[in-house]
């Protein structure tokens, strides 16, 4: 009994001195250190959608917003304590139990619109803040033709060049939101397709935009954000298969990322700001929403 106690005695204070030696050598790096022993297995998570960032009056509204308010909502989550993050922060909590700051929030911007590089990245560059840009790439291709043809002239969309710039500033994540399937039917099944015929055509078009992100900006992405929020049965096997670690929906509410599930990454709830309602609101229903299902804003925040 006595020599068991020893070699117990014995592995615990060698177990302790591996972890303060860790410590002691990741100086700054400690806190990692911590959380891979200490950390915290769930956060809440609140994503915020967003549109056209613009100072045209005809398209302020349900889906665009003025350089202004996107710069006022920056302002907001800084001094509320909120730490914007990207959807590859989300996968390696999840996958890897990596850390996220306290008060994690995602700013996502569909289309891949020309704002995006005319406002937007200046104001998370001002703000020292991210956000994720999932670009329509039949849109992408059409405007860098054009831009190749007039460099003088003003698109809608961004260009590969202007991805490329973006990527590199570090603080905007580019995502998949589909090359051609943003009509009317979106990435949804159609009327008399068959489920054979979907997946392969769901497939065909995620790929091609998968395989102009990988020529163009070196990477492939990691998300699918569904087009106007269509989902069918089917198309979260199409991502699985094709390597897609999370998805986007339109779908409002809060999001409880856990470690390990990887599950828990499809789906995910965004909330629409509209010009008319201020980020603070947008908050507030969003946590007010998520009281009901037993998430304590308070401690969340703490």
């Amino acid at each position: 009994m006595r020599k068991f106690l020893a070699k117990f005695f014995q592995w615990k204070a060698t177990f302790l001195i591996f972890i303060f030696a860790i410590s002691a050598v990741a100086g700054d790096g400690a806190s990692d250190t911590e959380a891979f022993f200490r950390r915290d297995k769930e956060a809440h998570v609140p994503i915020i959608m967003y549109h056209l960032v613009t100072e045209d009056s005809r398209y302020i509204g349900k889906y665009g917003v003025r350089p202004s308010q996107l710069e006022d909502d920056l302002k907001f989550l800084q001094q509320s304590g909120y730490n914007t993050v990207v959807m590859q922060d989300l996968i390696n909590f999840v996958e890897d139990g990596k850390s996220l700051p306290n008060n994690p929030i995602v700013l996502t911007f569909d289309d891949g619109n020309s704002s995006d590089h005319k406002y937007l990245l200046p104001l998370l560059e001002q703000y020292d803040m991210k956000a994720v840009i999932s670009v329509i790439g039949k849109a992408v291709d059409e405007n860098t033709e054009k831009h190749a043809q007039n460099p003088a002239g003003k698109y809608p969309n961004l260009t590969w060049s202007q991805l490329k710039e973006i990527q590199a500033k570090g603080i905007i994540e580019v995502q998949n939101h589909g090359y051609n399937v943003h009509g009317r039917a979106g990435s949804g099944k159609l009327k008399h397709e068959s489920a054979e015929a979907y997946h392969q055509r769901l497939t065909a078009d995620l790929k091609k935009l998968q395989d102009l992100c990988q020529e163009h900006l070196g990477e492939e992405p990691t998300t699918f954000c569904y087009p106007l929020g269509i989902i069918s049965k089917g198309s979260q096997a199409v991502l699985e298969e094709m390597g897609f670690k999370a998805s986007l929906s339109c779908q409002e509410g809060i999001n409880i990322i856990k470690h390990g599930d990887k599950e828990g990454l499809f789906k995910l709830n965004r909330n629409n700001r509209p010009s008319n309602k201020p980020i603070e609101k947008v908050l507030d229903d969003i946590w007010n929403n998520a009281k009901k299902r037993g998430v304590d804003r308070d401690k969340v925040k703490e």
